[in-house]
């Protein structure tokens, strides 16, 4: 299968919390040079019987080491999650590529209702697939998405809804675009469905409930994914495709200029 960058927003994500984190290591470090100097300055410039000199460099080093920059965890635990979600993408993009060189896979698309992760183009049809790393259990009962997460000894330790920022459950994520897409190929004479997966990458995810599922497919890992794609009859000649391929290209690069340059 082929494969088409269109956007790469998790990695920009990831590259920019590292950068931030880089930048709290630069600051401990400095901050560590400045303490070990101001020692080295006070041990320079005492002598043993000036020990009330001794004391004010002692509470003067102290007040310096007390104001240490630390890193913050929370910057370290967005850093972790990113990296989960840019590997599952990554593990999906490689299962994917079983499928053969009449397919093409655009990673990044985006329309005004949002982003999809990957989008299949293909004699089977076009699919849209949101890719998630979450390790936890997850519910689907109509619109409401929820999850259970569990420890290494089955334990109860979280639970909550399975939604983006602006609160959609993670059909409606990659429902709404999908959508958006098919609206636009068939205003541009292409009629055909755009179909949507959600795949959860994570060794230690599994799937609850799914009861009255919006979209065609929840996939625990990437087997259950393809074997959807692969069960699909031909629907597309090579010819509507390309065509199909063009238009998203078109359709891309239009909400990226509307969007501007930090979109990209």
């Amino acid at each position: 299968m082929l494969t088409e960058v269109l956007s790469d927003h998790p990695g920009r994500q990831l590259r920019r919390t590292e950068g931030a984190i880089e930048r709290h290591h630069r600051d401990v470090a400095a901050h560590a040079a400045a303490v070990a100097g101001l020692r080295a300055r006070h041990a320079a410039a005492r002598r043993w019987w000036q020990l009330v000199k001794r004391l004010k460099q002692y509470f003067e080093v102290r007040a310096l080491e007390a104001g240490a920059p630390v890193v913050d965890p929370a910057l370290l635990h967005r850093r972790a999650q990113q990296e989960a979600g840019v590997r599952a993408e990554d593990t999906v993009t490689h299962a994917l590529g079983e499928l053969p060189d009449t397919w093409l896979l655009f990673r990044g698309y985006t329309n005004r209702k949002g982003e999809i992760d990957h989008l299949v183009v293909g004699p089977g049809g076009v699919w849209a697939i949101e890719v998630k790393g979450r390790n936890v259990r997850v519910h689907v009962q109509g619109d409401h998405w929820s999850f259970e997460k569990y420890d290494r000894y089955g334990n109860l330790v979280e639970q909550g809804a399975l939604t983006d920022r602006g609160g959609r459950g993670w059909g409606r994520q990659v429902g709404e675009p999908a959508f958006a897409l098919q609206t636009f190929l068939a205003t541009r004479g292409v009629h055909t469905v755009v179909r949507t997966a959600v795949a959860v990458i994570n060794d230690r995810a599994s799937l609850g409930v799914l009861d009255d599922c919006p979209i065609d497919v929840v996939s625990i890992g990437t087997h259950g994914l393809l074997d959807s794609i692969r069960a699909q009859g031909r629907v597309l000649d090579a010819g509507t495709c390309r065509e199909i391929a063009a238009l998203i290209r078109r359709d891309h690069a239009f909400h990226q200029q509307r969007r501007g340059p930090r979109a990209r």
